[in-house]
This record gives structure tokens, C-alpha cells and sequence, in this order.
């Protein structure tokens, strides 16, 4: 049996930019560039990255709130790069999305209970109105909520309580693929533990094949069996959880490694200031504050090279003959 639910390749989002004037060109925000993965069954890919690394919108062009300007989605084998809102809305069956700021998300003139049933309206019609109310009242419980609370609105609900009904919406309709975007960040670290386990369990109960996005290394390390780190749209390093933070090959995933107190990783501060993604350098993206950077650096784009054991790193120290990057 296939396991394979979501595979990424060369996958581009892009924004175009008006012109300062009438008679020039704009030019475009390349948001996501070039990116490619795969995610499995059971299986959680970690993303981590700066503010503006393209993070969120990867996740939202997987679930197809952002049309890609290029490359290949394919969930559970079908091609969605292109597709129509029909096909989309036939997948959103399969793929559901929890959102970071969890109030936000939420419809303040709704209950918990209708906020819950909505997606098995839209995506389940097959069910009746019993079966509904049913999954509803299992799912709200099953992720910490009492089933009397079903009638009560979101504001009368905490944070941590808020991020449990999207995750009760995002799960009701039973799907194979979970995006989610910082859905812890917006709590307190005590709640934040309660959603992480509570994802966990989820996972292992259910199959779930999840894409986390985080600020916080700790929390993709716990949770993550891979991780992909991101910079100005592009991807700078791949690998399995327990080698990534054991041995972070990239100069980027070093520096970002070394800014967590206690992790006991040195690695030089990074300087110079952040590209912008409407004219980003010709060559490495990270080249400007890469203390490794050579005139090279600078002229060529580095290809995301394999170092064995499921790794890749797309650096020029890297490549080739597969040596680690210095200290």
C-alpha cells in the first residue's frame, strides 16, 4: 500500500509587485522557490525558518488558499498546481489546515458545535443530521472538550481551548493530510504541551501525515520526524529530526541552532542585513550574512545536494564530496 500522501516538486509562489512608475515593469516577490518534498503517512515534516522565509505561504498553496505560480503538488496522486476550486474543495476532504492565531479562525457568530459540523456539511453531504451531531459531540470530547459546551460561542472559550475546536474542525471530516501553520505560537507554554501531545496522539491513532510550521526548534523537535529549513523562499536543509539537531550541516540551520539558549551549539552571528524576496542576490540566497560566503557564493545558485542518510543541503561547502560544514 501506498503511503506517499503529499509530493512537492520545484514548487513556486510568486507575487507580482506594481511599478513605481507608469512606464517600468514591476517586478515579483519570489515567496517560495523551488521546493521539494514528501510527505507520508504517519509522518510529521517540520518547518522552521526566519519571519518571511515563505512558511506560511507553502502551507497555504498546499491547501490551495494560495494558487502556485509553478511546479508540482500532488496530494494522495492527483495533480492540484492548476486545479480548479471543484477539485480543490473534493480534496479538502483529505487535506485540512489548522490556522496560527486560533480566535481568529473561528466564527464569532457560531457555537463550537456548528463551527465543528460545518465541514461535514460541506465535505460529507452523505451524512445525515444524527451522524453529524454524533462525530461533533465525539470529536469535541476527544479533543478535550466537554460535549455540553457545544452551545457556547468562542469568545467564551481560553486560547488553548479556541486552538482545540479548530483542531476538532480541522479533524471531523477524518483527513490524511493536517497542514499546520504555528498553531501553537499565539499560547502559553503550559497549553502549548496540552496541543502538541494532543497532535501527537492524533497522529498515532488516526495516520495523519503532518506539516508543522514553527518558530520554536524545541517544539518541531519533539514533535518532527523530519525538518526543512527555509530562507527567503527557499529551502537550505532537509533531514531527518535526530540528525539535523545532532549535526546541522547548513550555515543558516547552525545559526539558527546556536540562538536557542542551552542547545550547546557556537556558531558565528550571523551579520549583514536580509535580502529582500523582490530582488533576491543571483547567486545563494544566504550569501550576504553567510559568514562561509566565497565569490562563488555569489555568482552560482546552490542545488539542494544529498549528504546520505536522508539528508540534503543546498550549500557549496556541502556539495559534492559531502563534507561538514565548519564551526
Amino acid at each position: 500500500m501506498d503511503t506517499l500522501r503529499v509530493q512537492v516538486r520545484r514548487l513556486r509562489v510568486h507575487y507580482p509587485l506594481p511599478a513605481a512608475l507608469p512606464w517600468q515593469s514591476g517586478g515579483v516577490v519570489r515567496a517560495v522557490e523551488d521546493v521539494n518534498f514528501d510527505l507520508t503517512a504517519g509522518e510529521t515534516l517540520g518547518v522552521v525558518g526566519e519571519s518571511g522565509c515563505g512558511k506560511s505561504t507553502l502551507a497555504r498553496a498546499l491547501v490551495g488558499l494560495q494558487p502556485a505560480s509553478g511546479g508540482s503538488i500532488r496530494v494522495l496522486g492527483q495533480e492540484m498546481v492548476g486545479a480548479s476550486a471543484a477539485r480543490w474543495r473534493e480534496q479538502r476532504r483529505h487535506v485540512q489546515f489548522i490556522f496560527q492565531d486560533p480566535l481568529a479562525s473561528l466564527d464569532p457568530r457560531m457555537t463550537i458545535g456548528e463551527i465543528v459540523e460545518e465541514p461535514l456539511q460541506a465535505l460529507c453531504p452523505e451524512l445525515g443530521a444524527g451522524e453529524r451531531q454524533s462525530r461533533v459531540l465525539a470529536m469535541l470530547e476527544r479533543v478535550g472538550l466537554s460535549a455540553a459546551l457545544r452551545n457556547r460561542y468562542p469568545h467564551e472559550f481560553s486560547g488553548g481551548q479556541c486552538q482545540r475546536v479548530g483542531i476538532a474542525r480541522a479533524l471531523v471530516v477524518s483527513p490524511k493530510v493536517l497542514i499546520c501553520d504555528e498553531p501553537v505560537s499565539a499560547l502559553d507554554v503550559s497549553v502549548q504541551a496540552q496541543i502538541i501531545n494532543l497532535l501527537a496522539a492524533l497522529q498515532r491513532e488516526t495516520g495523519l501525515a503532518m506539516l508543522f510550521i514553527a518558530h520554536d526548534l524545541a517544539v518541531v523537535r519533539h514533535l518532527a520526524q523530519r525538518v526543512m529549513v527555509m530562507y527567503l523562499g527557499r529551502v537550505m536543509e532537509q533531514a531527518p529530526s535526530e540528525i539535523l539537531f545532532a549535526q546541522p550541516r547548513h550555515p543558516y540551520t547552525r545559526a539558527l541552532m546556536a540562538s536557542v539558549p542551552g542547545a550547546g551549539l557556537v556558531a558565528e552571528p550571523l551579520s549583514g542585513e536580509l535580502p529582500s524576496a523582490g530582488s533576491p542576490p543571483p547567486g545563494c540566497v544566504f550569501a550576504s550574512r553567510c559568514p562561509l560566503a566565497e565569490d562563488d557564493c555569489l555568482r552560482r545558485v546552490p542545488g539542494l545536494n544529498r549528504t546520505g542518510a536522508g539528508a540534503a543541503v543546498a550549500c557549496h561547502f556541502v556539495a559534492g564530496a559531502g563534507i561538514a560544514v565548519p564551526a
